[in-house]
């Protein structure tokens, strides 16, 4: 069921745009991340869905002109539909209720001149004067820290990116007249928009619909409902209005011990049979919606998961960027991955494979098969001519790994 909800039971056979704004609304939200090995990690989110992506097709189809896409705080940052717009007020009621925890909050003359800046045009934060200090990368300008915050509480909206640069525009010049303004919409903090109950059933049955089957902490997790500017009872006060009106059914996962919530219409689709009972087979970014719950990767998947970016190098166990192999509905391995140039050709390099064993005394041949698959397509898909193999944990893999590679060129 989450694998069907995450779109990850069925490869199309091509891709065009309509596919590719499908993958979008079907998630609700796609996670961007600075850190590129194999492409940055929206970009993966899609190649993840459909190998016959290309890098230029999804920025294309995410940044398109006219906008049906807007960057937020959801998950984390995050390109989200555009009809999504009006549910996040009561994430920008959070931040102006809680705008003396900003850090640099803005001068009201530099949110001034920011606007007026911006009142007939789009722009880079570099467009309008630069966007750090120092050499810090958290070291913002005074106009970055006015348009940041001017984001957060909606007063600026990013619909495009350049070369990995926001470009900001005022809201009411580029979010549709629909999203901003209706008959029943409130204004609450100073903020227009839906009330915060219509707002967080909205991202809640969102969250529902993109998970398939969760817990409480599992639908609080997608949008991060909670520590913003609602609160857990609150979260469950409107959950508990979507059970009562069948929006969202109680269920019991064998081995779960938290109450467990389902889409309605995934049960639909798996009492007809019409839910695939296995997965694509492809690497998965560390920040796939699939895996952002590590506590729900491990309690479905039995993967201990952890990115480990961000831990010194001497401490790393699976590697920089150590990505989830998916294969018939089981994450088998981690692959950590590069590209390196040989002469004219790029290699894919899997610095370090790991399996995962699950207590078995040797890998099973099928996670074997799969990881050579899901190698063998990634590296077709950044035109490396070939993959070469580092180190694989537990070491008697790696002869069978290398086996199972060639048996596919």
């Amino acid at each position: 069921m989450a694998i069907h909800a995450q779109g990850l039971d069925t490869t199309p056979e091509s891709t065009n745009d309509s596919q590719l704004n499908g993958v979008l609304h079907n998630l609700g939200a796609i996670q961007l991340d600075t850190i590129s090995t194999l492409a940055r990690s929206h970009e993966l989110v899609h190649y993840a869905r459909s190998a016959q992506v290309t890098r230029a097709q999804v920025e294309t189809a995410l940044w398109a002109n006219p906008p049906h896409t807007f960057e937020y705080w959801s998950h984390a940052a995050c390109v989200l539909p555009i009809d999504m717009f009006p549910f996040f007020a009561t994430r920008r009621r959070g931040f102006v209720a809680k705008k003396s925890t900003w850090d640099n909050l803005p001068s009201a003359k530099t949110l001034r001149d920011v606007k007026k800046r911006l009142a007939d045009t789009s722009a880079t934060a570099t467009d309008l004067g630069g966007a750090k200090k120092g050499s810090d990368w958290w070291d913002w300008s005074d106009t970055k820290e006015a348009l940041e915050w001017l984001l957060a509480i909606g007063e600026v909206v990013c619909t495009q990116r350049v070369g990995w640069r926001r470009i900001y525009s005022l809201t009411h010049n580029s979010i549709p007249h629909q999203f901003l303004e209706s008959d029943r919409y409130v204004t609450q903090q100073g903020i227009t928009g839906p009330s915060d109950d219509e707002c967080v059933k909205a991202l809640l049955l969102d969250s529902m619909r993109t998970l398939g089957v969760g817990t409480v902490s599992d639908l609080i997790d997608v949008h991060r409902l909670t520590g913003w500017h609602s609160t857990r009872p609150h979260v469950l006060k409107i959950l508990r209005d979507c059970i009562e009106a069948k929006e969202i059914i109680e269920v019991q996962v064998e081995g779960w011990s938290e109450p467990t919530y389902a889409d309605p219409k995934v049960i639909a689709l798996l009492n007809k049979n019409k839910i695939a009972q296995t997965s694509t087979t492809t690497l998965l970014s560390p920040f796939d919606s699939l895996v952002w719950h590590r506590e729900r990767v491990s309690r479905m998947f039995h993967m201990d998961y952890r990115l480990e970016a961000y831990t010194p190098a001497a401490k790393r166990v699976y590697g920089y960027f150590a990505m989830p192999v998916l294969h018939d509905s089981h994450l088998v391995a981690r692959v950590d991955p590069g590209r390196i140039k040989d002469g004219r050709n790029t290699i894919m390099e899997a610095k370090t494979v790991t399996f995962e064993t699950l207590g078995l005394k040797n890998v099973a041949q099928q996670s074997i098969d799969g990881t050579a698959v899901a190698l063998k397509r990634a590296a077709s898909w950044v035109n490396a001519s070939d993959v070469r193999i580092g180190e694989v944990k537990p070491a008697s893999a790696k002869a069978k790994l290398t086996k199972a590679l060639a048996q596919l060129n």
